[in-house]
């Protein structure tokens, strides 16, 4: 089995066993809702209803229910078995068949999407960090967006204040990990796989020249990472306040190109 299939079998398997807890694990993460709320928010102001949404690496389909209520079209993509059953769930649960569609597929397979443009793509909370070349993925980008749409990824980036803070706890390895040049082993349920950290100009130069940057965001650079859940429930006033920090300065620089995840928005034009 050649290594890229060892990588996505273990991320299949991982996410898979993930896909039973995950909703309720959200739930319980204050922050982990709050920068699902940011993401939410960028990504609307620039989408209209009946717009077309191409979403990659889905999920439980949180974000495709939440989309389709507002009136977006919704196409569902993940390769994950579980995640796929979660999101079919969703869709009945909902009675949202007619606002979403989805299929088991990877986002270095979006050539298998056939006769459809889109005028969004959506990634959201690092799901492409799985791969070594963001390029495996947006190549296709062009052949599904139409003329003057929108790719909006959510990419976990080199810097995050919080993890380097870890250096004053003597933790240098965690510390200086999204650093490496290296992939960096990254575990869920007990399954390891390799993770690759990205910054804006890594993603835009993936995208290539047809797409042009209009907006870009840092998503937790104060607020302490969705894993800190100890932090959370001991200093909630402090939390909120570093929430509100975030909501006010994370779309400028530097801290648009810094976090826990960066939100990169740009625009297709096939001139």
């Amino acid at each position: 089995m050649k290594q890229n299939d060892l990588q996505f079998s273990a991320v299949i398997d991982a996410f898979t066993r993930q896909s039973v807890i995950y909703d309720y694990y959200e739930k319980g993460n204050q922050t982990l809702i709050w920068m699902r709320k940011q993401v939410r928010k960028h990504a609307m102001s620039f989408l209209n209803p009946g717009d077309k949404l191409l979403e990659l690496n889905s999920g439980t389909g949180t974000d495709a229910v939440y989309f389709a209520q507002n009136g977006i079209l919704v196409h569902s993509t993940d390769i994950s078995d579980g995640m796929i059953e979660q999101i079919r769930k969703k869709v009945n649960d909902y009675k949202l068949s007619h606002k979403i569609s989805f299929e088991q597929c990877s986002y270095t397979e979006l050539n298998k999407i056939k006769n459809n443009k889109f005028d969004f793509i959506f990634s959201n909370f690092g799901g492409l960090n799985c791969l070594t070349d963001l390029s495996e993925a947006t190549k296709f980008f062009p052949s599904l967006l139409n003329d003057g749409g929108k790719v909006c990824l959510v990419i976990m980036p080199p810097i995050c204040p919080w993890e380097l803070a870890n250096i004053f706890r003597g933790k240098f390895k965690f510390a200086f990990r999204r650093l490496k040049t290296s992939a960096t082993l990254a575990h869920i349920e007990g399954i390891h796989f390799n993770t690759h950290y990205f910054s804006s100009k890594n993603v835009m130069k993936a995208l290539g020249d047809k797409f042009i940057l209009v907006k870009l965001e840092g998503l937790a650079v104060f607020t302490p990472n969705p894993q800190m859940e100890k932090f959370q429930k001991k200093f909630p006033r402090l939390t909120q306040l570093l929430n509100k920090l975030d909501e006010s300065l994370s779309g400028y620089f530097p801290f648009n190109k810094i976090g826990d995840h960066i939100i990169l928005t740009a625009l297709y034009s096939s001139k």
